[in-house]
């Protein structure tokens, strides 16, 4: 008992001892500067730069070594030192093999590309619709009546296959007409009349022709045989019966559609290009389709031409594309969504954060106008508010954050806004190595260096 009163005696008196060490080094400080201040600033402490050191001799060395000291470092000159450790501790970080293990870092380089390239593309909805150019009515030249149809909607014909038969008065009026002018020819044969009597057969030959007779129907009358009770109505193309239009027994005027038939093995799509990103759309350019009901697959065709009117509603131009269908899997109604192909420095002009022109405020590797760009993926980019940063592999394991300036690569009134790459205006070269994943950890390893740093 006696023992521990001495020791917890001897306690509070080197703690009285360090109180009052400290109680003098404060007043030797202020005593210093209030005579530096009264005698013009000719001391040695005014020379030493307007910072008051205690002379060592005043610290006892219970004070020197800390304990539990709580006088901040920065009285003593330490603290510069942890501002630098602290610094650098704030722009790189070092894993540890777990650590490493399990961040499961990736990192990819950064690539130099011409700016010429073709870039992610304009993407952009689409429609497949109908060549117009490759699409034809079956119709009747005379009047009559539908008196059979050789066809359906969906079946291929053709051209000239028969697909209706039409019932016509006028159509056995013409033959009979044939008929006798052949008779009456036949007659005159030899005579004065006989050039005007032929004049009336080719006449009568080239009314059948017209109304669409077959021209063993038209030999047929000329030689007396059995009159053809119906015409047949023919396609004028190849192709596929897409719509039907009247049903057997029904009237018919002249030039009424009767079947629409259209060629579907080269098929047009119409792509909806936003005002925004019409300068990025020309005639000849390359696009790919994609459609719903095929998504492994993609149609490959061109841009044929520019619709001149704007939509006022929608604020679209419409660009044609024409598509080759030999499988026949484009069908007409069906949505679609056209990638249109964008050089990469025609996209980055008008992408958001982009330049005005392909190349300008874009470093090029080789310093060339129109040279070449920096390019990186879009996950190896880091936000912190307004700014961006990457981490870039300097070592085994270690990791510098460095902050860059990026472009995107994804035209404005796309439909993937984010592109896969950017561009980089600033921060990297070519051949350095950027986390792609991960950086989420590396991160907060920064984030716990700077705290503990603070502290």
């Amino acid at each position: 008992m006696t023992m521990t009163l001495e020791l917890l005696d001897q306690c509070a008196r080197r703690r009285f001892a360090l109180h009052r060490a400290r109680a003098f080094v404060r007043a030797a400080t202020m005593f210093a500067i209030t005579l530096t201040a009264s005698c013009g600033g000719e001391s040695d402490v005014a020379n030493a730069g307007g910072t008051a050191h205690a002379p060592e001799a005043a610290v006892p060395d219970e004070a020197r070594k800390g304990g539990n000291q709580t006088m901040g470092e920065g009285e003593y000159g330490g603290g510069s030192e942890r501002g630098e450790h602290a610094e650098g501790a704030a722009t790189q970080v070092t894993l540890t093999k777990a650590a490493y293990a399990t961040a499961r870092i990736a990192v990819a380089p950064v690539i130099s590309i011409p700016a010429a390239a073709s870039g992610v593309g304009l993407v952009v909805p689409g429609q497949v619709e109908l060549d117009p150019r490759r699409v034809a009515l079956v119709s009747s030249r005379i009047a009559g009546r539908i008196e059979r149809l050789a066809v359906v909607e969906g079946d291929r014909v053709r051209a000239g296959q028969s697909v209706a038969f039409l019932y016509s008065p006028e159509f056995l009026v013409a033959q009979a007409d044939l008929a006798q002018a052949t008779r009456r020819a036949q007659l005159l044969s030899g005579t004065e009349d006989e050039h005007g009597a032929r004049a009336l057969v080719d006449a009568a030959r080239r009314r059948l022709r017209l109304m669409g007779a077959a021209e063993a129907d038209v030999d047929r009358a000329a030689a007396g045989g059995e009159p053809a009770t119906t015409l047949a109505l023919r396609a004028p193309i190849a192709g596929s019966v897409i719509e039907a239009h009247l049903l057997p027994g029904a009237a018919v005027e002249p030039g009424a559609p009767i079947f629409t038939v259209a060629d579907l093995s080269v098929i047009d799509v119409v792509a909806e290009v936003p005002e925004p990103s019409l300068p990025l759309v020309r005639t000849g350019q390359r696009a790919s389709v994609g459609i719903a009901a095929f998504p492994a697959m993609r149609f490959d065709g061109e841009v044929e031409r520019l619709r001149d009117a704007l939509n006022p509603e929608t604020r679209t131009v419409r660009a044609v594309i024409h598509v080759p269908n030999g499988g026949r899997r484009l069908r007409p109604g069906m949505f679609a969504t056209v990638q249109l192909d964008v050089a990469t420095g025609d996209a980055l002009a008008l992408a958001p954060g982009g330049s005005k022109t392909a190349t300008e405020g874009v470093r090029g590797t080789d310093g060339s106008v129109g040279g070449t760009l920096l390019t990186i993926p879009e996950s190896a980019l880091v936000t912190d508010g307004e700014r961006r940063f990457v981490f870039v592999e300097v070592g085994p394991r270690s990791y510098e954050r460095r902050e860059v300036r990026v472009a995107s690569l994804a035209p404005p009134g796309s439909s993937t806004p984010r592109a896969p790459a950017v561009v980089v205006q600033d921060g990297l070269r070519a051949g350095e190595l950027v986390v792609v994943s991960g950086a989420f950890t590396l991160k907060s390893e920064l984030a716990k260096a700077s705290l503990s740093d603070d502290h």
